[in-house]
């Protein structure tokens, strides 16, 4: 089988686990109302992915399920917030006006396609949201829209990132700090090469070029916040991923939920809220984290209390025609439920724009003597 044979299965894989992930999306964003709680939305959100995964591929024994539990971050809480049963905060309720971030993915074979949306409690076509709140989604969904025009063979990380961020600046907002866009391959969600918008000298990936065939993690995050900077939450951390370190732990309890977590979790992040002990899994998951079994996926939050983020994820293949769009769109944040007073005025940004995201050829029509008669 050719190189270019294989990929096209391989791509099969990314797109049933992006059409799955969508569909389970869009069950969470139906849910977001108000007095919805996070924990009923992170739930749903699992669930739906893991009815999805397990109704495709039945009668092959492969990996399936979760590529990234389902989070709900909310306002200035950027990332990775997915509080337990036991957490107070996970019976927190959505309000009229909450900014709410969702992220979930899904994953066939090992191969991942993660994506995310920004919502608007309450807002709609009929109360569409404005202000602050309008600019900022818009310029997350600028972003992306700048962004897959940019993935093609042959480009920079580093001037891809210079023109993402470019494209924030005629909507007052900016990119957060710390966030990044990764490689993806089987079992992998954090490979070599990154991209990274706006990133000053010490936070800028290596240099690289993209090349066909590579796949991609999209993670656009923007903030009104004029820092851009962010903090961790470490109270709140409840999302794990397996390494590949060794160490013989001390703990009983340790070493009973390393052995549920290697029997269950695989190469992807899981929530503790996925173990058989709750408490037990709290316990036993700090001493592997301490001695880098497992590597926590930090809540992250904007540093100002007063700043609204918006994320807009999304997983792409890298094609010589342009990139694949291995999971759609955000579907929410049309023109109708978003109204903001600021456009792109940049003309850089607005030819960027105006470009196919995939070249089309176009069909020579035939001189009119050539036409076939009419009946």
């Amino acid at each position: 089988m050719s190189d270019a044979a294989s990929f096209d299965v391989i791509l099969t894989k990314y797109k049933t686990a992006g059409d799955i992930a969508a569909k389970a999306i869009k069950g969470v964003i139906d849910a977001v109302k108000a007095d919805a709680t996070i924990l009923e939305l992170v739930q749903l959100g699992d669930r739906l992915v893991e009815e999805g995964t397990g109704a495709v591929f039945k009668d092959k024994k492969m990996s399936k399920g979760l590529a990234f539990p389902t989070t709900i971050s909310i306002n200035n809480v950027v990332c990775n917030y997915a509080p337990l049963p036991s957490d107070e905060a996970s019976s927190r309720k959505l309000q009229d006006g909450d900014v709410v971030k969702i992220q979930l993915g899904a994953q066939i074979d090992g191969y991942p396609a993660i994506l995310a949306e920004t919502v608007v409690v309450g807002a709609s076509a009929e109360k569409p949201a404005t202000g602050r709140t309008a600019d900022l989604i818009r310029a997350a969904n600028t972003a992306a829209d700048v962004m897959i025009r940019l993935m093609k063979p042959g480009a920079t990380n580093h001037e891809i990132g210079r023109k993402v961020a470019q494209s924030l600046r005629d909507f007052d907002v900016r990119s957060l700090e710390s966030i990044q866009t990764n490689q993806f391959d089987k079992n992998e969600i954090d490979g070599k090469k990154k991209i990274v918008v706006g990133a000053d000298a010490a936070s800028r990936a290596d240099s690289a070029k993209l090349e066909e065939n590579e796949v991609y993690g999209v993670d656009i995050i923007v903030s009104t916040s004029p820092e851009g900077k962010t903090k961790t939450d470490d109270g709140h951390t409840s999302i794990y991923c397996k390494t590949n370190s060794t160490y013989l732990l001390k703990m009983a309890t340790s070493r009973k939920v390393f052995s549920e977590i290697q029997k269950k979790a695989g190469a992807f992040p899981f929530n503790l809220r996925s173990l058989e002990d709750e408490k037990r899994a709290r316990m036993g998951v700090q001493e592997c984290a301490n001695h880098a079994l497992v590597k926590p996926f930090e809540v992250l939050v904007d540093s100002s209390s007063s700043a609204i983020t918006a994320q807009i994820f999304f997983t792409v293949a890298v094609n010589a025609k342009g990139a694949i769009r291995l999971t759609p769109a955000p579907t929410w944040a049309t023109a109708e439920n978003v109204k903001s007073d600021k456009e792109v005025t940049d003309e850089e940004i607005k030819a960027i724009l105006a470009t196919s995201v995939r070249q089309t050829k176009k069909k020579n029509k035939k001189p009119a003597s050539e036409a076939p008669a009419a009946a």
